[in-house]
C-alpha cells in the first residue's frame, strides 16, 4: 500500500506571512488537523490545529485586551509555524509511515511529491484504510483465529476449508502476536452456513477467538 492511493489530497495552504487567525479560519471551515505553509510553491512549514486552538483558548482566558489585539490582528502563521516539518513521499509505503510514526511519536504528515507539497496522511486516514479493511457496514462473517503457525500453505488450507464449507472469502489478513511464526488470522467470509465452517475450522485444529455473523 502506497501513501499516494491512501492520503487526503491537499489543495489547501497558506502564506508564512498571513495572520494566524487566518489559519485558524481555514482550518476549521476544512476540518483539517493540519495546514501546510508554502511560500512561492515551497513547503516552508505546518501548522496544526492543536497548537492554534491552544494558542487561542490562552489568549481568551487571560482576558488581557493586548494580548487578545495581537492575536488577532498581528500573530503571524510564520509566528507558530512548525518549521522544516518531517514529511513523507507519495512513493513511501504505508508501513513505512506507520513506523515511522511510532519511532517520532507523530500521527500527522505532509506527503510530497518531489518539491511540492500534495496531501496528508494522518491517523485519520488510516483510521479510514481500517474501515475497509474490516468491511465495516457490509454483511459478512467475521472469525478471528488464534495462535496459528503461520507456514508455507497455512492460509491456503485455510482457504480449502472456508470453500469446502460453502463459503466465500471475501478478505484476510494475518495479525503477528509476538511469537515467531505465529499469528491472529482474521477472515471476512459470505455464505449462510456459517455453523458448518466453524465446525470445519474447530475439527481441523484451529482455535477461534471471535466468531461474529
Amino acid at each position: 500500500m502506497f501513501v499516494k492511493n491512501w492520503m487526503q489530497p491537499q489543495k489547501l495552504s497558506i502564506s508564512s506571512d498571513a495572520l494566524a487567525v487566518e489559519a485558524v479560519t481555514l482550518i476549521s471551515r476544512n476540518n483539517l488537523k493540519m495546514l501546510p505553509v508554502v511560500d512561492n510553491g515551497r513547503l516552508r512549514g505546518v501548522v496544526h490545529r492543536r497548537d492554534l486552538s491552544e494558542a487561542a483558548t490562552c489568549v481568551s482566558e487571560s482576558g488581557n485586551t493586548c494580548e487578545l489585539d495581537y492575536f488577532c490582528n498581528k500573530l503571524k502563521v510564520k509566528d507558530v509555524m512548525v518549521r522544516m516539518p518531517v514529511t513523507v513521499s507519495v512513493d513511501d509505503s504505508v508501513e513505512d509511515v506507520l513506523m515511522k510514526g511510532r519511532k517520532l511519536t507523530m500521527s500527522t504528515f505532509p506527503v510530497m511529491d518531489g518539491d511540492k507539497v500534495v496531501g496528508v496522511l494522518s491517523d485519520r486516514e488510516i483510521f479510514v484504510m481500517l474501515y475497509k479493511l474490516l468491511e465495516v457496514g457490509h454483511e459478512c462473517t467475521r472469525i478471528t483465529l488464534k495462535d496459528v503457525n503461520i507456514q508455507e500453505g497455512t492460509l491456503t488450507r485455510i482457504l480449502k476449508i472456508v470453500e469446502e464449507s460453502g463459503g466465500a472469502l471475501r478478505a484476510v489478513f494475518t495479525v503477528p502476536e509476538g511469537r515467531n511464526g505465529v499469528a491472529r488470522v482474521v477472515l471476512r467470509t459470505g455464505g449462510k452456513d456459517s455453523a458448518n465452517l466453524r465446525k470445519n475450522l474447530q475439527d481441523n485444529g484451529f482455535c477461534i477467538l471471535e466468531f461474529k455473523e
